[in-house]
């Protein structure tokens, strides 16, 4: 028996040609489709890196600039608590003076970032990119147990009884404690803030000068002559020791 394969009505070249023109259609309908994704992603990510320069810019390199602009403030008043403490100051006015060491307390912004870490928007270009930006992140993140830390440090400098007479030894050895662990806060959260400062420049972003004066501004009145405007000038982040980073925090205009 035999079997004849019907022939298209204009012959096999014809329908080769149509055949041809479906799968060129398709060709384009999927590079259409494809390149409407790309240019998807493309917008999405570049909202998700102004979101980040914002988020970082505007938010949280005035923090890490204050905390600079104000470190000799806070360790002038820890000195004058040290020579206090030393001293035997009477208890109210060492408190006054507990009272009056206020670092700021303010928070850490990662929104934008944990969106960004959430939808994926970024990992298209990449990892090396994520990677850039999780730099300074890591700090902002870090810095924000920190900050809280101190505070309740604060709190607890000034948790003396108001009662009459001289600290008692337990009290002092307490207090002195308190003090110690609040210099090293102190150091601590100045070397994130200037750590940070430098990671966000490896990304592209940096406080405006304008920037710069009003944070300065701002302080000026609360602070007063203490504040000073930081030497936030680069710093070899390539090391494993700190040491680079801690002179030059620990370096007073």
């Amino acid at each position: 028996m035999h079997f004849h394969l019907p022939k298209p009505q204009h012959g096999w070249r014809a329908l080769a040609g149509e055949v041809g023109i479906i799968v060129v259609g398709v060709l384009i309908a999927l590079a259409a489709e494809q390149l409407v994704e790309s240019w998807h992603w493309r917008a999405q990510a570049a909202d998700a890196r102004t979101a980040l320069r914002a988020e970082i810019g505007r938010d949280n390199l005035p923090q890490a600039y204050t905390r600079l602009a104000i470190g000799r403030c806070l360790s002038d008043k820890l000195d004058q608590l040290d020579a206090a403490l030393a001293a035997d100051m009477a208890r109210p006015q060492f408190i006054k003076l507990a009272e009056d060491y206020r670092p700021p307390n303010r928070g850490w912004d990662d929104e934008a970032w944990a969106a960004v870490i959430g939808t994926g928007v970024l990992s298209h270009g990449g990892p090396g990119e994520l990677i850039n930006w999780s730099k300074p992140y890591r700090i902002i993140v870090a810095l924000r147990p920190k900050t809280q830390a101190e505070a309740d440090e604060a709190i607890d400098l000034a948790a003396i009884s108001p009662t009459v007479g001289a600290m008692t030894p337990a009290e002092a050895d307490r207090t002195a404690m308190t003090l110690h662990r609040l210099r090293r806060h102190e150091e601590q959260i100045e070397i994130s803030s200037r750590v940070l400062i430098q990671e966000a420049r490896e990304t592209g972003v940096l406080m405006t000068a304008a920037q710069q004066r009003q944070v300065l501004a701002q302080l000026r009145p609360e602070w007063g002559e203490c504040v000073s405007a930081p030497d936030t000038t680069e710093i070899d982040l390539g090391t494993q020791s700190d040491e680079p980073v801690r002179k030059a925090t620990l370096k007073r205009s």
